[in-house]
């Protein structure tokens, strides 16, 4: 029997898990319905939220990206990205270039790393385990994701305090600094271009070199704009965003309890739980990209007309009642169609496998290695102090202790 069989915890119980979105709502929507709101630019969109009309968006081909990444159109960030990142790109050019990488990032393309995360993660673990109190987040999450991140890409880890200040600043995105985040995005775009063009050095072994030696496998072969949109990609997502559901992750089965308990007890059950939990989990303030529509679409027996722009709420759209009933509970067990947190169709996450890898391989070694590890008492979780932004929203710290010494794996 499941540790937590009898009585699954909330995610509403679990204190600033859930943030206010970074939208205005002029019209609700419901789960029958599409409603209205204003995204950031100050556009109206459509808000949908029902699990299969979001769904049927995020795999439409006329649903574009595209032109909401032009002067002045529907966008829920305050500047431009460049246009050949894959969030940007429709088909059939966006199928070009995710078929270009689709290999590297599978399950099976990124399996060699689990012994490094494991061998980072006992090296990171050592000082904490000897003092039995310490921060998780700031001792052990943080500097894991950016060493397996650099160790994928083939970037040298001695120039993370560089990288590292720009991928944060981009991914809180503050309206309020527009300047300094054109700023830091155009020097974070350079510096993974001269890793691209032979600017700066780089390891052999990582992606950065292969998909360079690789690049005339495309069809046409990438250029080196392309290149660098995909690794920009990656040393953003990979890093920044990989951290922050990894660290939600550990604050809410810290939270809760129950949940540690039940990974500890049985490690194989981990993979569910952290899926259940990705099901609940946002990046930041906004869950999705605008999409606008090149043909009318038909949502739930509403038409939205050509030209309009349409908002697939994933966030809500996982927390649908009608396909995850009682949605609110952590329930790694439920019965239930594939989540859309990580995207679907052609737009599906990238990086999904490597930030499934990553989260459940730190869960099950940190979980062996202190398997009484709890939130510090001395610091309530309503307490704790958080970094915010649209595509960045995750604790700064998470203050841990351990009840009794442990051992190490073998």
């Amino acid at each position: 029997m499941s540790v937590i069989s009898e009585r699954f915890p909330s995610v509403a119980d679990i204190p600033h898990y859930d943030c206010t979105p970074g939208y205005q709502t002029l019209q609700p929507a419901t789960y029958q319905q599409a409603g209205k709101i204003k995204l950031l630019s100050g556009h109206e969109a459509w808000h949908v939220i029902n699990y299969h009309d979001v769904k049927k968006v995020l795999t439409s081909n006329s649903c574009l990206r595209g032109p909401s990444n032009l002067p002045d159109a529907p966008s829920i960030l305050p500047t431009l990205t460049p246009k050949d990142l894959l969030l940007n790109l429709d088909f059939p050019h966006h199928a070009r270039m995710k078929r270009f990488v689709a290999k590297d990032y599978s399950a099976s393309g990124l399996a060699w790393l689990a012994p490094h995360i494991i061998d980072v993660i006992e090296t990171l673990m050592q000082r904490p385990l000897a003092t039995s109190r310490f921060d998780l987040y700031q001792d052990v999450l943080d500097p894991l994701a950016v060493r397996i991140n650099c160790l994928l890409l083939g970037i040298p880890l001695e120039e993370k305090d560089y990288f590292r200040v720009l991928s944060v600043t981009v991914q809180k995105a503050n309206p309020q600094q527009v300047d300094d985040l054109i700023e830091k995005f155009t020097a974070l775009y350079t510096y993974v271009r001269e890793h691209v063009t032979g600017v700066r050095s780089h390891h052999d072994e990582g992606l950065i070199a292969r998909f360079v030696a690789m690049r005339d496998s495309a069809t046409p072969p990438l250029n080196d704009d392309e290149i660098t949109a995909i690794l920009l990609g990656s040393l953003l997502g990979g890093d920044q965003n990989t951290l922050t559901v990894m660290t939600k992750i550990f604050y809410a089965l810290l939270c809760t309890g129950s949940l540690w308990q039940q990974v500890v007890a049985q490690p194989a059950t981990i993979p569910q739980v952290v899926d259940e939990l990705i099901r609940l989990t946002n990046l930041g303030t906004a869950s999705a990209f605008p999409r606008i529509c090149s043909e009318d679409i038909e949502l739930s027996g509403q038409r939205i007309p050509a030209g309009d722009t349409i908002f697939p709420d994933v966030f809500l759209a996982n927390r649908d009642p009608d396909v995850y009933p009682q949605p609110l509970t952590i329930n790694p067990f439920r019965n239930g169609p594939r989540h859309l947190q990580f995207g679907y169709g052609m737009h599906h996450c990238m990086g999904q496998e490597l930030a499934k890898l990553e989260i459940c391989t730190a869960i099950k070694t940190i979980s062996q290695l202190a398997p009484d590890l709890q939130l510090a008492h001395d610091v309530l979780p309503e307490n704790f102090i958080w970094n915010e932004g649209i595509i960045l929203r995750r604790p700064a710290q998470l203050p841990v202790c351990i009840t009794r010494k442990q051992g190490s794996i073998k």
